[in-house]
């Protein structure tokens, strides 16, 4: 649903002719190009298509960004580890979502154990979630 200029609500899934209702959630994941000690892991690009076929499950399809720049605050060296992450998402399709639950939780916790990261990020909805402890 929503509004035309005079407040009116609109169908716009009917207005558009869309076939399928709306996503309410996007789920974002980030693929780190560094381990948490500031090194390149070199295997970014294995771990991207592994993320994207498991989100193209999830939402019926992908998007994957071009790398972004980001960095993160390291305490016990006092500075900013400065990286690369590709940044990809889906719109989520309920069903597979729950479905996907295990393997989606299997994939961020090996990521985060064979890539050596201080923490794993993750988007959903508009709520960010970080994982630290990496399950063996």
């Amino acid at each position: 649903m929503g509004l035309d200029e005079e407040g009116f609500e609109i169908d716009l899934a009917d207005a558009l002719g869309a076939t399928e209702s709306p996503s309410q959630q996007t789920l974002t994941l980030y693929i780190p190009d560094r381990d948490r000690e500031g090194r390149e892991i070199g295997t970014q690009r294995r771990w991207v298509i592994e993320a994207a076929e498991l989100l193209a499950k999830i939402g019926g399809g992908v998007t994957i960004q071009p790398p972004v720049e980001g960095g993160w605050y390291d305490a016990g060296a006092n500075q900013v580890i400065w990286e690369r992450p590709v940044i990809v998402y889906t719109h989520v399709r309920p069903k597979p979502f729950v479905d996907s639950l295990p393997r989606l939780r299997g994939f961020l916790h090996r990521l985060g154990r064979e890539t050596m990261q201080g923490e794993v990020a993750l988007e959903f909805g508009e709520e960010f979630y970080k994982i630290q402890v990496f399950e063996p």
